[in-house]
């Protein structure tokens, strides 16, 4: 009986814990323009050419795209030219790519970043098992790279579908 109510209670705990971490990453709220799905920030950690690299996704029902934000940390001063998203062999250009916002940092620059990506690619891409790459070309003919840990990739891309058929029932 003791083991039943242990089991029990491990269960419940790991069924808790697995929700927070979804509920941790994902919110939507009702706007005059439809339900917007706001995908919080995920910090990358594979980088080239930067320091830091973080990204979030926001898609406002009934809309074909979807809007990646990226804040990249980088030593000098150039600006991004373009955005694009690697999965495997498909390459997505940006669409509308621009700057939001350049800040000082001790160590260089954040540059945050905004651009519209087709909403089936980005959900296709997740359905893939390479992990995606962001693929950032510079004013000053620089790039720079960020993708995920192989191990971190499935645990994501389980997460993100679930996100994805939650916003495109």
């Amino acid at each position: 009986m003791i083991r039943l109510i242990a089991l029990l209670l491990l269960f419940f705990v790991n069924l808790s814990m697995t929700a927070q971490s979804f509920d941790k990453r994902y919110t939507s709220h009702l706007s005059n323009n439809g339900i917007i799905s706001f995908i919080r920030p995920k910090q990358l950690s594979v980088k080239t050419n930067l320091d830091k690299f973080e990204y979030d996704m926001t898609y406002l029902s009934g809309e074909d795209s979807i809007t990646i934000n990226c804040s990249l940390y980088v030593k000098n001063e150039a600006l991004v030219k373009e955005l694009n998203i690697k999965s495997g062999e498909r390459e997505l250009k940006g669409e509308k790519v621009a700057v939001i916002y350049r800040d000082l940092t001790t160590k260089g620059y954040v540059l945050r970043v905004t651009s519209r990506f087709p909403f089936s690619d980005i959900k296709t891409c997740f359905e893939n098992s390479t992990p995606l790459e962001f693929y950032a070309v510079m004013t000053d003919g620089s790039q720079c790279t960020a993708t995920y840990r192989a191990s971190k990739w499935e645990k994501e891309q389980q997460m993100i579908t679930r996100i994805f058929k939650t916003i495109n029932y």
